[in-house]
């Protein structure tokens, strides 16, 4: 497959494969282990995040400065990228990158239907494709009706049609979902990449499966449970995850079936090893198509890692909750 033009696209591969020199490794994990927040906050601010945490340093401090820092550097990063590529590829990543628009909408819908005035909204928030925080907080201000009726994606499909005569959240959320991945399908079959249908039906596949456990756990029925499956996400294993008796032989079914290594019924230790398993097949595209489009994906998603593999340990610094092997058993790092 070929993106761009035989000038523009060569550029920008050259651009990506600096940036990917420059992700964090292991040793440099193994000896953020070693520091406290503070510490592990200097380190930082002497590489690649030291423009970000300089910018919000007069505001915050500690973790929050971190963690701002870090999404900060996300979007601007991620934001670069979408101004080098050429025009075909620039649509798909920020088609791609839209999941975090729609991640902050339902959240902030469950924000809106859970009455948490006192929540520090900048806390739910990820603006790191088109919304930024000072939009994202105005639409904060609105109702759920109005916050839905204002959604006004520049994409290739029609979001608006996929939400007409949605009333609940659970069905929003769900329409935002099915028109994503429409959105990225059709982008997919117009550039033909193999490689990429391949990893947005993991990525549906995931997303159906973390779905259908939430549920599972919820005692939802099986139709109501596919109700909420996005369409072409389906396979044998999510099949058997929605017919699976209760959430217990749910688990059962993921061991069996080599998904996770626990039978333990703790959701968030599950979703975290599905997402873990996720991402390391992911980053296995840094190395494949090496001027295609899926190496490009790929560095996407090692940077979106990197920046959570942060958050995770300074988060669990913070608490002291996690030792040093849980810390580590939860890292993603790409191989080199």
């Amino acid at each position: 497959m070929a993106l761009g033009t035989e000038r523009d696209y060569p550029y920008m591969y050259a651009r990506v494969s600096a940036k990917k020199a420059k992700l964090l490794e292991s040793s440099d994990y193994e000896n953020f282990m070693k520091m406290g927040v503070n510490e592990i906050s200097r380190n930082l601010e002497e590489g690649e995040y030291k423009e970000d945490i300089d910018a919000l340093g007069s505001n915050y401090d500690g973790v929050r400065l971190v963690e701002l820092g870090l999404t900060r550097n996300l979007a601007r990063s991620l934001s670069e990228l979408v101004e080098m590529a050429p025009e075909d590829l620039s649509e798909i990543l920020e088609a791609y990158l839209r999941r975090y628009d729609i991640l902050s909408i339902k959240r902030l819908l469950r924000w809106k239907l859970s009455d948490q005035g006192d929540l520090d909204i900048e806390s739910i928030l990820t603006p790191v494709s088109s919304f930024t925080y000072k939009e994202l907080k105005e639409l904060s201000e609105k109702d759920l009706d109005e916050i839905v009726d204002e959604l006004d994606f520049d994409a290739k499909i029609d979001y608006s049609n996929y939400l007409e005569g949605k009333e609940s959240v659970s069905e929003i959320e769900t329409a935002l979902d099915q028109a994503h991945f429409d959105e990225l399908e059709l982008l997919a079959g117009e550039v033909r990449s193999e490689e990429f249908q391949n990893f947005l039906k993991r990525e549906m596949e995931h997303q159906n499966l973390t779905v259908a456990l939430r549920l599972k756990k919820h005692g939802q029925g099986r139709e109501e449970i596919r109700e909420r499956m996005i369409e072409n996400g389906g396979s044998e294993i999510v099949d058997k995850v929605i017919e699976a008796e209760d959430l217990n032989h749910a688990v059962e079914i993921l061991a069996e079936e080599e998904r996770i290594s626990s039978t333990d019924e703790d959701l968030e230790e599950i979703e975290r090893e599905l997402e873990v398993k996720r991402l390391r097949k992911a980053l296995k595209m840094l190395h494949t198509e090496p001027l295609g489009l899926t190496s490009i994906i790929g560095y996407v998603v090692a940077k979106i890692t990197e920046v959570e593999n942060l958050r995770m340990l300074i988060r669990a610094k913070e608490t002291g909750i996690h030792n040093i092997e849980t810390i580590r058993r939860n890292l993603i790092v790409p191989e080199r």
